[in-house]
């Protein structure tokens, strides 16, 4: 399993905070970056009563963390409902924080050479919802398994052991201990990030540092089979079992995959249990854990069962309207909105809603390296064949607008850049003779017989080409007797099935007007959504050769961390792990990636927000992926409850613990 499970995560949920925040691509917490937020009013009552939610993301069963598992909204919602008692945690404006819930103490040091040690005293009491006691073991447990030899081995994506002392030996199975995580008491731990890792990159300083303290809790027992507890005889943390096993993947899998994927009975410590999962009818229920001690303000939940079912885009409004759920989350589509805030102000929907920016886009991507679209003048050119001003009116309805690169509206930095990107960055307004001027440029000025183009005829448009940048284009390729090959300006285009972006995509740019005068052909392929992150992240098999050259997603954030290193790296060990999803392969951004969070200290917001700049607007230039819209969501709730309020960096997991169940 490759690292795409946890960009899938990215791409249909947000970037949630990691079990070990000491995977390159997978940190959190420090600088500035979210909104501010304000303070929510903590008001724990008796829970009470059931909300019924519509999802529209199919959950996939497998409840764990970005490391090995698929995490899609909904997965990540449940995942975080029943497993949120981690060492650090979102505020309300998307900021991390110390979880004071769990932590009595925290201390952060550096030594004489720079490794910053993380100290954590964990408060007595907690419990799993098994009514197990919570120690310190349970927040190493987790970093020891995926960077053992053992996990390393399952498919864990974590490149931790680079970047903690001992964490190469311990991952190379030459020492069963991780001399950077210590177990220094029945109830403190800590854990060690080096200065300068194994692989030579900077670890420290480094924005997001308080990410760097992030470690889940997780039961022993239930993860890993009986008998299972951490050690520290001085030289650092190791599992031991009191029956004499090693920690071998072959002893441990049956109970690993059991935990992931149980459909009830899960031991775990957070706001609700997981009581079942229908997998036939996708319908999750979840009630109260009684040992849950509250989020990050303390506050627990006030709804006593959350039943989650599946929702069909194509119906769910009529669904809403019967009752079939009562809560609806992050609606995206703008005719979608207008219909239910029409409903509800006629009195036709008995229902509330709050709106929100949302933290994120909607957007094509383009493979960089193969076809026509590894030409960065091909990529800008197709953006200008598209209204994008027009595509977000019509898809968000008024509930929305374009943006122009890899930030969202949200963020602080944005908001601290609008000035300056309004004079600096590239708009891409529609535009057909700006289109063709960059498919010249690009080289592509030939028919399919060599002679020279005429702008006009409609006819697609060829670029002379080395073998070497024909590469996985032979079935559109054309090569004359004198050997020359011609590249077409062609697009092979993926995209999921039933996507009403997909439907508007073909419509205003593959069948275009524009895009037809250009000399530019897109063909669209639709397939299953699974399908298509296979070959997006050239899974194994036959996903591994490079077909498809465009794709049309979604990416978000639930926090304000906006950390892309390593992904946009050029190191190939990096990029044979699934770093680099648009295999963009450009020094510049991928320095400038590594430069605005490494070397960056978390009060040095100004430095911070230079290099931020200066990468959206090299971003911008290259154009891996043009951005479409983005939206202004709303979110429905039932008249059942009150005070739940979603936010760009707050969403249903966080907002409906603040929730209180009133009743009709």
């Amino acid at each position: 399993m490759k690292l795409h499970k946890r960009i899938l995560s990215v791409l249909l949920a947000g970037v949630m905070l990691s079990s070990l925040a000491l995977t390159a691509c997978n940190k959190s917490g420090g600088g500035k970056g979210g909104n501010s937020g304000s303070h929510r009013e903590v008001k724990n009552v008796e829970p009470a009563g059931q909300v019924i939610m519509g999802t529209t993301t199919e959950p996939s069963g497998d409840w764990t963390w970005g490391a090995f598992s698929a995490n899609n909204a909904t997965d990540s919602d449940v995942v975080y409902l029943t497993d949120d008692l981690g060492t650090v945690s979102t505020d309300e404006g998307g900021s991390y924080v110390i979880n004071n819930t769990v932590v009595e103490s925290y201390e952060r040091t550096e030594d004489a050479d720079g490794n910053a040690t993380y100290t954590f005293k964990i408060r007595e009491g907690l419990k799993f919802n098994n009514g197990e006691p919570i120690k310190a073991e349970n927040y190493l447990a987790w970093t020891l398994f995926i960077i053992s030899p053992a996990g390393q081995e399952y498919g864990a994506t974590s490149v931790g052991y680079n970047s903690i002392p001992g964490g190469l030996d311990y991952k190379d199975g030459k020492v069963n201990y991780l001399a950077g995580a210590r177990l220094l008491g029945e109830y403190e731990c800590s854990i060690t990030t080096l200065k300068t890792g194994y692989d030579g990159n900077e670890n420290l300083p480094y924005y997001y540092d308080l990410g760097l303290a992030s470690l889940r809790c997780v039961n022993l027992p239930y993860w890993f089979g009986e008998g299972w507890t951490i050690k520290d005889d001085g030289q650092g943390a190791y599992f031991y079992n009191e029956n004499g096993k090693e920690f071998t993947l072959d002893n441990i899998k049956a109970s690993v995959e059991a935990a992931r994927f149980a459909k009830g009975n899960r031991v775990t410590c957070g706001a609700y249990n997981l009581v079942s999962y229908d997998e036939a009818a996708k319908q999750i229920t979840l009630e109260v854990n009684p040992n849950y001690p509250g989020d990050f303000n303390g506050q627990k939940p006030g709804i006593q069962k959350i039943v989650i079912v599946k929702a069909e885009q194509e119906t769910a409004v009529d669904t809403l309207k019967t009752g079939g759920f009562e809560l609806y989350s992050g609606i995206t589509d703008g005719s979608e909105v207008n219909q239910i805030v029409d409903l509800i102000s006629s009195g036709e929907l008995n229902a509330n809603y709050c709106r929100y920016d949302r933290a994120g886009f909607g957007y094509f991507c383009f493979a960089c390296d193969f076809g026509p679209t590894q030409f960065v003048e091909f990529r800008q050119a197709v953006a200008h064949l598209l209204d994008r001003d027009e595509f977000a009116r019509t898809f968000c309805q008024g509930w929305g607008t374009a943006v122009h690169s890899m930030y969202c509206t949200a963020f602080t930095m944005y908001k601290d850049s609008e000035e300056k990107f309004a004079k600096e960055m590239d708009t891409y307004a529609y535009s057909l003779d700006d289109a063709v001027k960059l498919l010249k440029d690009a080289g592509f000025v030939y028919n399919a017989d060599g002679s020279d183009y005429v702008d006009g005829s409609k006819e697609v448009r060829y670029k002379k080409v080395t073998a070497a940048e024909a590469e996985y284009y032979d079935d559109f390729n054309k090569t004359l007797s004198d050997g020359t090959i011609l590249m077409p300006a062609y697009i092979n285009w993926a995209c999921s099935e039933g996507n009403s972006v997909s439907d508007l995509l073909m419509t205003m740019l593959a069948n275009g007007e524009a895009t037809k005068e250009a000399g530019v052909q897109i063909n669209q392929t639709a397939m299953d959504f699974s399908e298509l992150l296979s070959y997006l992240y050239r899974d194994d098999g036959d996903y591994k050769t490079p077909k498809y050259n465009m794709f049309n997603l979604a990416t978000g954030w639930s926090s304000g961390v906006f950390d892309p290193s390593y992904d946009y790296t050029l190191d190939q060990s990096y990029i044979d792990q699934g770093y680099n999803t648009y295999h963009i392969l450009d020094e510049e951004l991928d320095k400038l990636s590594m430069d605005m969070v490494y070397g960056v200290k978390s009060d040095e917001y100004d430095k911070y927000l230079d290099l931020w700049q200066k990468f959206e607007l090299r971003f911008n230039y290259l154009l891996p992926l043009v951005p479409l819209y983005a939206n202004t969501y709303i979110s429905v709730y039932p008249v059942t409850i009150e005070n739940y309020e979603e936010d760009s960096f707050f969403g249903f997991s966080r907002a409906i613990l603040y929730a209180r169940y009133i009743g009709n």
